[in-house]
């Protein structure tokens, strides 16, 4: 009996606590959990009746849910009994099981509509399906994340926030040439496994103050032409992909850092001497835009690509004029762990004092495939 008087006295205590803080901080340590748990609290006390109504910060996630028709009615009420009056700082939305385009609109006006800062949406559909027309645009939101893990999402046009600094779009076709438009402060943008329309055979990248950018392809090309990017302070540059790009970039004299992984495996099967050779070219005129990068990072099936023309690299200088360190990684299908002499000769010809960072396989005498490796992390077969 004493050790029960002295639990509830403690727990009455913390209650007590808790009822003595600000609104403004319970609202803070509630927007750390899913919505649908910050909901729930209302059962708590009368205080907690109304206070999630009135946090800023929402977080939608199927995986709290056993059927997708009690999140869809979940979200739909939760929507509709919010205090409107309350600003929206961040957003998350994600949908593991596939939704309705009107609902998906409702979601997203919403957020618009409320002056979202951050806005994550990963939505599954059944079919392709074009972006609510109030996405395009927005004078409050600062981070922007789309995924659809199925279906592409269509931009049916450049999307226009003036106060955006990160943009990260995956799995979404684009409809117009232009990406962005009226971003002046996006400084970092990710496009995963993205592609465009077939009737575009160019795409624009205008952002004046962007510092990083992450292209990471599929078996869908980007582009099937050309891509133009007119960044002036771009500082990082990674790019993975099947296809190398065939970019158009002005001087890019702020570069610290690229990475380039180009895998050969769709392309070395069955393919013709000439083919090999047109491949390698088209990695050599990729990288001619990266000359003033100081840290370079190739993965062995880029190498391995270059490696079929060693007449032309005895012939060329390197692009890399201002490279202070080169590093070498593994690729998704190359196993061989060699870096010939003729492409490294190639790589530093044009370069003095080059710090090389060999992050390969160095035992060789275990047979596990490269992925297998990195994943167990042995070190035994990892610097």
């Amino acid at each position: 009996m004493k050790r029960t008087s002295q639990i509830r006295k403690i727990a009455g205590d913390d209650e007590e606590r808790l009822s003595t803080l600000p609104d403004c901080v319970l609202c803070y340590v509630l927007s750390f959990l899913d919505t649908k748990y910050a909901v729930q609290t209302c059962v708590l006390s009368k205080r907690f009746k109304n206070l999630w109504s009135s946090l800023p910060d929402l977080n939608f996630d199927r995986k709290s849910f056993k059927k997708l028709s009690s999140f869809n009615n979940f979200v739909d009420r939760a929507l509709t009994l919010r205090d409107n009056s309350v600003k929206v700082n961040n957003f998350k939305f994600s949908s593991r099981g596939a939704i309705t385009c009107s609902f998906l609109d409702k979601v997203v006006n919403y957020a618009m509509s409320h002056g979202v800062q951050g806005l994550n949406l990963f939505v599954q559909y059944n079919e392709s399906y074009h972006f609510p027309e109030a996405g395009y645009s927005s004078e409050s939101l600062r981070i922007f994340e789309l995924k659809c893990n199925k279906y592409h999402i269509k931009l049916k046009k450049p999307l226009s926030f003036p106060e955006l600094k990160v943009l990260h779009l995956e799995r979404v076709t684009f409809m117009h040439s232009d990406i962005v438009l009226s971003c002046p402060n996006l400084r970092d943008l990710t496009l995963r496994d993205c592609c465009s329309s077939r009737e575009l055979d160019t795409l624009n990248i205008n952002a004046p103050h962007l510092t990083k950018l992450t292209i990471s392809s599929g078996y869908l090309e980007l582009v099937a032409g050309k891509v133009v990017v007119s960044a002036p302070r771009l500082a990082s540059f990674c790019y993975s992909g099947y296809h190398p790009l065939l970019l158009y970039m002005g001087e890019l004299s702020g570069l610290e850092a690229i990475s380039v992984d180009i895998d050969r495996f769709s392309y070395w099967k069955e393919t013709k001497e000439e083919e090999e050779k047109k491949l390698a070219l088209d990695v050599l005129n990729m990288l001619q835009h990266f000359h003033n990068a100081k840290s370079v990072t190739l993965s062995l099936g880029t190498i391995q690509i270059l490696s079929v023309v060693p007449d032309l690299l005895a012939h060329e200088r390197s692009p890399f004029v201002n490279m202070r360190s080169l590093k070498f990684k593994a690729s998704r299908s190359c196993s061989n762990s060699v870096v010939p002499s003729h492409v490294m000769k190639f790589l530093l010809n044009s370069s003095s004092s080059v710090e090389v960072f060999m992050g390969l396989p160095r035992c060789k005498s275990c047979t596990l495939p490269p992925l297998r490796r990195r994943r167990k992390r042995c070190e035994c077969c990892w610097q």
